[in-house]
């Protein structure tokens, strides 16, 4: 693997070319450099800022997820925790402003849009959550991974990411839930008996033949 140089906080390390920023780090027994948790794209506990020397636009990225690329410059940024908050029923926008003060703060910069590896239209959904339109809200977040970028390049301190969680959390928990028949719960059990059979072969075959017909053949 060609080997090219990063720098991490100022300090040049040898790296391998594709691998990502955490993995060359690791490489070099330099990972307490930047702060990991998942290492999977979904936490943001290794959120970095990139710079480039020859004047490339760099951006905020995630090390577990970024390949390395020449002459790189590096820059941890790690976001402080912060506490889960409790989902409510039936939530609106006065209740939201109370669990989050913080979302009449946008000045509409557009940068928590920008940083967004999801492609949600993070500012324009934070505009929806002042106006307690929470529906579209929580499509807006359905593919949200929580890394943190968009609350992490805010500079009011918004937290995008946690107000859309706490959104969807409380219309899940709003909905009304249908009880179980007993009839409803022998038949799933038998379902699942029927699809959890020991043999790998026979597993599968009886799968693709409950997806065909919708249940359990007689």
């Amino acid at each position: 693997m060609k080997k090219i140089e990063i720098k991490i906080s100022g300090k040049p390390v040898s790296a391998q070319a594709g691998e990502t920023i955490i993995h060359a780090l690791w490489a070099v027994g330099k990972g307490d450099l930047v702060k990991t948790g998942c290492a999977g794209g979904v936490c943001g506990a290794c959120t970095v800022t990139i710079r480039y020397a020859d004047g490339k636009t760099g951006g905020t990225e995630l090390a577990c997820m970024k390949p390395v690329e020449e002459g790189m410059a590096i820059f941890p940024c790690p976001v402080e925790p912060d506490k889960a908050v409790e989902p409510v029923l039936n939530p609106d926008a006065l209740t939201l402003q109370s669990v989050f003060p913080t979302v009449n703060r946008c000045t509409k910069c557009g940068s928590c849009t920008t940083a967004c590896p999801m492609s949600i239209p993070v500012m324009d959904s934070v505009l929806r959550m002042q106006q307690g339109s929470f529906d579209e809200v929580a499509e807006d977040f359905t593919t949200c991974i929580h890394c943190g970028l968009c609350r992490f390049v805010c500079e009011d301190k918004v937290k995008p990411h946690n107000m859309g969680l706490w959104i969807r959390r409380s219309l899940g928990k709003s909905h009304e839930v249908l009880a179980v028949s007993s009839e409803d719960s022998e038949n799933i059990e038998k379902e699942w008996q029927h699809l959890m059979v020991e043999d790998k072969q026979e597993r599968l075959q009886r799968a693709k033949d409950f997806r065909e017909t919708g249940g359990v053949s007689a």
